[in-house]
Parts: C-alpha cells; structure tokens; sequence
C-alpha cells in the first residue's frame, strides 16, 4: 500500500445540495472545501531551476498535447493551472504518480526507492551537466 498525502488530498462537498444521488467528489457540481497543494515551506522550496532544452521542448510536446486534450474534453475540461493533469484538466492524485513509480522501478529493473528519491537524483544530474537557472 502507498503512502497517503492527507495535506494534498483534495475534499469536496455537493454543489447540488445533495440531490444528484452520488459521492461529494463525483458530484458535477462540486465544490473544493481543501485546497490541493500548500506553500512551499522555505525560501529553498521557491527558487528558480534550470531546465535542459531537451526537457524544454518535451513540456512544449506536452502543452501542445493537452490543448487537445482541453479541445476533446470541450465544457467538462477543468483549468486548473497545474502542468500535468488528467485528461480532463484536474489534478493528478498523488497515488497515480506513486504506483506508476513503482512500476517504472519494477519495469527498469531498478531497486525500489521513494518517488521523492527521483527528485533530488534529478537535481544531481541537472548540476552534474552543468545546467544553471536564468538570472
């Protein structure tokens, strides 16, 4: 079993008074009672971070890909302002992100580690090949 994030899961009460037969979170007129993130909790947590061009031009692959994504999913697509989302523009749980880790890992033929272990291997190789943020 995963971890649970109980700061960054999302709460949601009806928006219909109750009246469309379902679960809070189903409801099509729901409302968040919870915000889905908090701030970061240091300076450290708020500074800038360079990025590979390659990596660039792969998150510009994937603007291109989730506008139409937006156009497919027409009035049911949700603006939520985060960069990867589901395919109807909500955010994505923090399970989907760990148990498709775990599934990388096991595919590769990698040890287990924590999805947290990535992002910090990540900055080591970002500093490794020498990539700075903009001033």
């Amino acid at each position: 079993m995963g971890p649970t994030w109980p700061g960054l899961q999302p709460r949601y009460e009806h928006g219909c008074g109750d009246t469309c037969a379902k679960k809070a979170g189903y409801c099509p007129k729901r409302r968040s009672v919870r915000p889905e993130t908090n701030d970061t909790n240091s300076r450290a947590g708020r500074r800038t971070v360079g990025l590979p061009a390659e990596l660039v031009t792969l998150i510009e692959t994937h603007r291109d890909e989730q506008a139409a994504e937006r156009e497919r999913a027409g009035q049911l697509w949700r603006d939520s302002g985060y960069v990867f989302t589901t395919p109807r523009g909500e955010p994505v749980n923090p399970s989907t992100d760990y148990h498709a880790w775990k599934r990388l890992l096991g595919a590769a033929g990698l040890r287990d580690g924590r999805l947290h272990d990535a992002r910090h291997a990540a900055a080591t190789v970002l500093l490794i090949l020498g990539v700075r943020s903009a001033p």
